[in-house]
């Protein structure tokens, strides 16, 4: 296991920026980050065991913060079971979002992708969030993402 925990977030940093930008939101954040990192999920439906107003949507999993005032935008990669091995699994932050923020999706996946944008390429810049996504995201894009709904 990684850094002796179940489940790796990726990135921390996110979560510190919204903590610091939404101080009234710090204490939930972190209680929300130390329950994230000891459990092991293996599907939605575990998710949603352990936290009852979670949302699946497009492809993200979507967790409410101070009863809905904000919005914590991640994609999960679910821990699985190879050749008899349990891997781990990987939260991807993607965006901390007030509520009104939330009502446009174009806002989802692009809260983080800016800072970053210093550091990538030209040809990464001109393919857009896309670019920015993890190596090792294998979340379909575009009109392949399924409209809405929970995952099969």
């Amino acid at each position: 296991m990684k850094y002796g925990k179940e489940v790796h977030l990726v990135t921390r940093r996110h979560l510190r920026e919204a903590m610091k930008q939404h101080p009234d939101a710090a204490s939930e954040v972190e209680a929300w980050t130390t329950i994230v990192e000891a459990v092991r999920w293996r599907n939605f439906a575990e998710v949603r065991d352990m936290f009852k107003d979670v949302d699946y949507v497009n492809g993200y999993v979507i967790f409410n913060v101070r009863r809905n005032r904000y919005r914590l935008i991640t994609v999960i990669h679910y821990a699985k079971t190879i050749d008899g091995r349990q891997t781990e699994g990987h939260v991807y932050i993607r965006s901390f979002l007030t509520h009104k923020e939330y009502d446009n999706p174009g806002n989802w996946d692009r809260r983080f992708a800016h800072p970053a944008a210093a550091w990538r390429s030209p040809e990464r810049q001109r393919a857009g969030p896309a670019g920015n996504r993890s190596p090792h995201s294998k979340r379909p894009t575009g009109a392949t993402r399924a409209k809405s709904g929970e995952p099969q």
